[in-house]
């Protein structure tokens, strides 16, 4: 079916506004808890003491200069301390999710996760600035003098990811590449305790999954084949950066979704 972009109701769009969580979240399933930041998420994953040391994984970093102490004073209230986090995850490379992972990094000492297409950029390996989340021109320019303070600095990537890959979170993750909003875009799929953590690659508008934002996303046909990937999947509950989770009816929202982009 060719895609149309038809009614605002129809749309798989969502209107631009203002990012973020409308309100904070805390638990999502027990040992997944997200935290609303200045305009994004970012995600606890712990692990209770079973014998070994409690620890903890943070998916996601928010801005630079603005989220990191409000993401390490809820890690406090959640009754870890920075340096019980073991691993940093980061979902992609737009400024909002990694402008604060190297303070991160240095606050905690954990080692940083991300996909192998963009663990260089985020290393600083490529001598090339990460590229910038704005896809109009004149828009870039507006923005220029926030975004170039806001600039995520390089920081250094221990584990390269790739699709299929399993990470030791909760009883188990997978990694799932889903690569249209950025080149290296991952979700992280929780198949036993039911969640699908999507970082940008959806977008939520009441009990609809929608395409991620036509205006920060850097291929809408790749995206499309990510949304069609994703609903092959088991789950419940889905986890967006920029609202809350969909705990009823996300799987055959997202199924709907699929089917119309195909």
């Amino acid at each position: 079916m060719m895609y149309e972009l038809r009614s605002e109701r129809a749309s798989p769009y969502k209107r631009p506004g203002i990012p973020g969580p409308r309100t904070p979240v805390g638990e999502i399933i027990p040992g997944l808890y997200q935290r609303s930041l200045v305009t994004t998420s970012a995600f606890v994953i712990t692990a209770p003491d079973d014998g070994n040391v409690p620890s903890a994984s943070i998916v996601d970093a928010g801005w630079r200069l603005f989220d990191v102490r409000y993401l390490l004073n809820y890690l406090r209230e959640l009754g870890y301390q920075p340096g019980m986090v073991r691993q940093l995850i980061s979902t992609h490379w737009h400024p909002d999710h990694v402008g604060g992972m190297a303070e991160l990094q240095q606050s905690t000492g954990a080692e940083v996760a991300a996909h192998r297409v963009e663990a260089p950029y985020l290393r600083g390996d490529t001598g090339d600035d990460i590229p910038h989340p704005v896809n109009h021109r004149w828009v870039r320019a507006l923005l220029w003098p926030v975004s170039s303070e806001m600039r995520p600095r390089p920081f250094p990537v221990a584990t390269e990811l790739d699709d299929g890959d399993t990470l030791p979170l909760l009883h188990g993750a997978q990694v799932v590449h889903t690569p249209g909003h950025t080149p290296g875009s991952i979700s992280l799929h929780f198949p036993d305790d039911g969640a699908l953590l999507v970082g940008d690659a959806l977008q939520r508008e009441g009990d609809r999954v929608t395409l991620p934002a036509p205006l920060f996303t850097r291929d809408m046909e790749e995206a499309k084949r990510s949304v069609r990937k994703l609903a092959e999947l088991d789950f419940e509950i889905i986890c967006f950066s920029h609202f809350p989770p969909m705990r009823k009816g996300a799987r055959a929202a997202l199924r709907s979704l699929a089917e119309y982009v195909s």
